[in-house]
This record gives C-alpha cells, structure tokens and sequence, in this order.
C-alpha cells in the first residue's frame, strides 16, 4: 500500500472514530384532526386542529445528541420547536419544547437552559394511560384549572437527575429569575421508583412568582393485557386563590393494532376553608396504529367547572379525529 493509500485509510479511519463518539438525531412529528369543539353558551364549531389542541400531541421538529467524553461521561444537547401544522407558523418562544445542554455519566446528568419541570414529569407519569396524555386526557386540559396550574416549562433552569439505584431515583431542579427584576424564581424535587412494569412518584415545586405551590404524586401499571395510570396533585396558593386538590385514574387496552383508552379526573378549589368551584371531566379516545411510526386517532372529552354557588363557569366538549406521524 502506498503512502498516499495508507493516508486516506488513516483519515477514513479517524473520522469513523470520530462519528462513533457523538451523535446529532433530527427528529419530530406533525398531528392533525378535524373535529368539533362546543364551549358554554356556544354553538359547536366545526374545524382543523392542531394536535395540540384536539389531537394526541403538539407538532414539532427538533434536534438531540451527545458526544463521548471519555470514561463513561458524554456532552448532550436538545432543541426542539414547536410548530402550528394547521398553517406552518412557528409557535413563539423559539424552542418553546426545549433548548438545553448538559453532561451525563455515573454520577447522574446535569442539565440547563429550558426544560420541562420535575413536577411536570410526574403529572406525565398519572397521565400516561389517560387517553395517550394528549388533549382529550380531561385533567391536563381544564378539570386541573379551576383554581390555577402550574408552570410546565421555566427558563434559566438547573436540573440535576440521579443515576437509577435499583429503580429508586432522585432528582432537585432550580430557575433563576424569568423576569428581569422580579422575584419569579421556581425551585423543586422529585423521587421516584421505575422497575418492570411499575413507575411511582412524586414531586414538589414552589413557584415564588406566584407565591404557590404544588404537589404531584401519580403511578403506573402495565399488566399486559391492560395498563392502568393515576395521580393525586395539590396546589396551595395565597388566601385569595386557595388551594386545589384533584385526582386522576384511566386505563389503556391494547387489541391488535388498536388502543383504547379512557379517563376521569375531578378537583376542587378551597378559598378560606369554604368550596370556591369543582370541575370534573371524562374522556374516551382510541388509535390505531399503521405502522410503527404513523397511527389514526379518534376521541372524545367533555368536563365543566362550576363556581361556589354550582353554577356551570365553563362546559366543554370536543370531539376529533386525526392522523399523527413521527419521524
């Protein structure tokens, strides 16, 4: 072989080696429907959707990797935006779903920038059977907002997540301040246990913006034939918003290529010790899967609000269906 033959296989060689040591994943999905929505005191209207609004997932695009840094640590990225597919347009802040970095290893992963919150992932645990936590799922779209929820994503944000001790996990989560002089800072905590088929846990944040916080604890069973998902929040705010507690539970059936799925969810808002509103709402939903990447859907979700005096604040219905591809 000559020198300039042994050269190239040289650099063929180290740039292989190279691209084995990091990684840069373009992913994304669109989800749209068409359906009805009917709201109190409205005729029901007729529409496409977003799958944000009426489907099982907001569109997106974003990009995610990592880079070996040598003795089981490795450098990972991600940015994901959001997108409207009914019209193209780019949902506002840029990277609305995630714009972090951070560094991974034995000791755990560290991450910063904008990120979804502990506690926002431990609602998605109670919310995972639900009909598909998407928007039929009726807790996370208006029962859960009677007295106030929280704030899913905070920017300027520090997390920090153990490595998995037998299943037991731990995790602390810190927001610098989002607005320039104001004390709106969010710090928060989360344990949990993820063996098998069960997932349990729980987590607190305090929002100083807001002077309130909230408390999650959801969990989750798959027995195969049927997998099952709840949880139980509590939001304590200042005198003049009370407290909420709310709870959730809903199972997923899996037939073939279908999935059928239903939920309930129910809170109530305490102002003073006396009831300020309840909301309940049920949801029905099923998908059918094309093929790994690509699956139909259909659902249905219905929930009021009703004030102190019973009197019905909102009243909601939708009902939808749509088509949602990954990639």
């Amino acid at each position: 072989m000559n020198k300039h033959a042994m050269a190239a296989a040289a650099l063929a060689l180290i740039g292989s080696m190279a691209h084995a040591e990091s990684s840069v994943t373009l992913y994304g999905r669109i989800d749209l429907g068409v359906g009805n929505l009917k709201e109190l005191g409205e005729s029901g209207s007729t529409q496409m959707f977003n799958g944000g609004d009426a489907g099982l997932t907001t569109s997106r695009i974003g990009f995610k990797g990592s880079e070996d840094l040598g003795g089981g640590t490795k450098a990972i990225f991600k940015l994901e935006q959001r997108i409207n597919a009914t019209d193209g347009s780019l949902q506002s802040p840029s990277f609305k779903g995630a714009a972090w970095v951070g560094v991974k290893g034995g000791f755990g992963q560290v991450i910063a920038g904008r990120m979804s919150t502990q506690l926002d992932d431990v609602r998605a645990v109670g919310n995972s059977q639900i009909v598909f936590d998407s928007a039929f799922t009726p807790g996370s779209n208006g029962v859960y907002k009677s007295g106030g929820d929280y704030s899913s994503r905070f920017n300027n944000q520090l997390q920090y997540q153990s490595p998995s001790m037998g299943g037991f996990y731990a995790g602390l989560g810190y927001a610098f301040e989002q607005t320039t002089g104001e004390d709106d800072k969010m710090n928060s905590l989360i344990v949990g246990y993820e063996n098998g088929p069960l997932h349990v846990a729980l987590a607190r944040q305090d929002e100083k913006g807001k002077d309130t916080d909230y408390i999650s604890l959801s969990g989750a069973y798959d027995f195969g034939a049927a997998a099952i998902s709840g949880g139980y929040n509590r939001r304590n705010g200042p005198d003049a918003s009370g407290k909420d507690n709310e709870f959730t539970i809903g199972a997923t059936v899996p037939m073939g290529n279908f999935k059928f799925s239903a939920g309930y969810a129910a809170s109530k808002t305490t102002i003073g010790g006396s009831t300020a509103g309840k909301a309940s709402g049920f949801a029905l939903g099923t998908t059918y899967s094309l093929s790994k990447r690509t699956r139909v859907y259909a659902g249905f979700r219905k929930h009021n609000v009703k004030d102190a005096g019973g009197n019905k604040t909102a009243d909601t219905r939708l009902f939808a269906m749509g088509v949602r591809h990954d990639f």
